[in-house]
């Protein structure tokens, strides 16, 4: 039991929750839940798969730019930017490395997932879960208690791309489904010669 506790603290002090998350997370839904039929008619996506990315983004969000724990950050602009390859290649080395790493990969795999279906594209959704955590990671400078990080913005894109990848998947095995279905035999219709 104690060894339970003591991973749930750790785990606790992993995911990046504080008292604004759950405000924050009721707020990005309550928007979806109004936004997301229109934002489906105007883009011509899928209904249900873009709910599901437009609540996906929220997690995100709330999950990465809410302030955390501490006043201030450890880190600058500039210590954010890896200033070689070696640097970049010592961050990347550091991808699925432990528990934090492992939840990076796992937060953007549903938006990825979620835009992949809703938009029926891959190059753009892709783009995105490159480009999404950057930004992110970026922005994690101005926030108190935030820390940016190479490593977290190559894992956070790994599990956008991963997302996508599998959206791919669904998205090819529904329709081999649906070509695979067999189509219903016409129904006769009746002859207007013997009606008459």
């Amino acid at each position: 039991m104690v060894a339970i506790l003591e991973a749930a603290r750790h785990l606790r002090w992993l995911l990046p929750v504080n008292h604004w998350s759950p405000l924050l997370g009721l707020l990005g839904v309550m928007v979806c839940l109004l936004a997301w039929g229109p934002v489906a008619r105007l883009t011509g996506w899928r209904r249900w798969p873009t709910l599901f990315a437009m609540v996906s983004l929220v997690a995100v969000f709330t999950l990465t730019l809410a302030p955390k724990g501490w006043e201030g950050n450890h880190r600058s602009l500039a210590q954010c930017l890896p200033s070689d390859w070696a640097e970049f290649g010592s961050s990347a080395g550091h991808v699925g490395s432990g528990v934090e790493s492992w939840l990076n990969i796992a937060m953007l795999m549903p938006l990825g997932f979620g835009l992949m279906l809703a938009s029926r594209r891959v190059v753009w959704p892709s783009l995105l879960m490159v480009l999404l955590p950057v930004a992110i990671e970026l922005t994690q400078v101005l926030i108190p208690g935030r820390e940016c990080s190479v490593s977290d913005w190559l894992a956070n894109s790994l599990g956008g791309l991963i997302g996508v990848a599998v959206g791919w998947l669904t998205q090819r095995w529904l329709r081999a489904r649906k070509a695979a279905r067999p189509s219903a035999p016409p129904t006769p219709q009746p002859d207007a010669l013997t009606n008459s």
